[in-house]
């Protein structure tokens, strides 16, 4: 489903990004944006400032601030969930995401890392229920940052 403006014209729609703290949430947010990397700072709180809206990690990993969740997704047409290539630990319940109404996509961050597991990393984001595609990107590197700002404006994103 495609937003409309009020002059009647189709408009960009917007995607919700979700992960632990210190998954990359906020520098992936900067690199698809083109946007410096060096002054990342932790988000305090839901911002809806930028192309995505961008979820404190707090929020995904203390069960009772989940709901808030799914109020920030109505805002979305897309749900992007981050895993840090380097945590071995899942943070949200096993098929938590097939009850969002979106589409949902994963993104492994931090594939730069010699301590990334990346296949480990793909396996945590379907047990989470994470139905669509999966991309591996390096904020820091690029990679894989065009083949997903590229995915994203294919969906009119």
């Amino acid at each position: 489903m495609q937003a409309v403006s009020h002059t009647g014209k189709a408009k960009r729609g917007r995607f919700l990004v979700l992960g632990g703290a210190g998954a990359g949430k906020t520098t992936l947010l900067r690199a698809l944006e083109d946007k410096d990397l060096t002054s990342v700072s932790k988000s305090q709180m839901i911002d809806y400032s930028g192309w995505g809206i961008d979820t404190p990690g707090e929020y995904s990993e203390m069960g009772h601030y989940r709901r808030v969740l799914l109020t920030a997704a109505f805002d979305a047409q897309l749900v992007l969930i981050v895993q840090d290539a380097t945590n071995e630990k899942l943070i949200f319940p096993p098929n938590y995401f097939l009850m969002f109404p979106q589409p949902t996509i994963g993104v492994v961050t931090k594939v730069d890392d010699p301590r990334a597991e990346l296949e480990r990393s793909r396996d945590l984001l379907a047990a989470a229920g994470v139905t669509g595609e999966i991309f591996c990107v390096s904020a820091f590197t690029g990679d894989g940052i065009s083949t997903l700002r590229d995915y994203l404006r294919r969906q009119n994103i």
